[in-house]
């Protein structure tokens, strides 16, 4: 596996490590440890390029034969910006692996630009001011950035933000029985004994099989 060093280099908030939280200190860390091993001969490399942004598939006789992508840079706010440098590298197959684009939600601000719900450490941000009551998480919160891990962090921060906020919220009764609506509606929600006899099954089958036993 190899990584370019100089694609490494490219976002200042990266050039001291010790500076970051910790799961971002430890990728970069690993990053540049992989970057600084010598080539072994094996059959097959891996290639990690970073800063780049498909903008167009290239034929070559019908079929796909390389991937042009736009080279991009740090814009200071977390994101990227184009460059208007183009990249282009062969290839044979494309597999897609960035996940859906936000759309606007009925009753919510959007930034279009982005996809995301405009937020504030998870409280959903009106008119320039948060709305205790409101609040998002996930690709509406940041766009479909991160890997399964982000997630945790992510919740996190709006979770607390929705717990310091809790003693403002005014609580409200449900309108209507939401197991009678999701009945209505022809779906047919699985209760809390039927969650247990599925984590039963699944961990007699996980023993059966020589699996970890949590």
């Amino acid at each position: 596996m190899t990584v370019d060093p100089a694609e490494l280099a490219l976002d200042p908030d990266c050039l001291d490590p010790a500076a970051l939280p910790a799961a971002r200190r430890r990728n970069v860390e690993e990053l540049r440890n992989w970057a600084a091993l010598p080539p072994r001969g094996a059959p097959r490399r891996i290639h990690l390029r970073f800063f780049l942004r498909p903008v167009e598939l290239l034929a070559d006789a019908g079929r796909v034969g390389a991937v042009r992508f736009e080279r991009t840079a740090p814009d200071g706010q977390g994101g990227v910006r184009g460059t208007g440098q183009l990249v282009d590298i062969e290839a044979q197959l494309v597999l897609r692996s960035v996940g859906y684009r936000g759309v606007p939600l009925d009753g919510l601000p959007f930034d279009a630009e982005h996809g995301t719900v405009p937020h504030r450490a998870g409280r959903v941000v009106r008119e320039g001011r948060t709305v205790p009551g409101e609040y998002v998480a996930g690709w509406i919160k940041r766009g479909p950035t991160g890997v399964i891990g982000t997630n945790r962090p992510d919740a996190k921060e709006t979770v607390t933000s929705l717990l310091a906020d809790a003693s403002m919220l005014v609580p409200k009764e449900p309108s209507e029985d939401p197991l009678a609506v999701l009945r209505a509606e022809g779906f047919e929600p699985v209760e809390w004994g039927g969650w247990e006899a599925i984590e039963r099954a699944e961990a007699e089958l996980g023993s059966r099989s020589g699996g970890v036993e949590w």
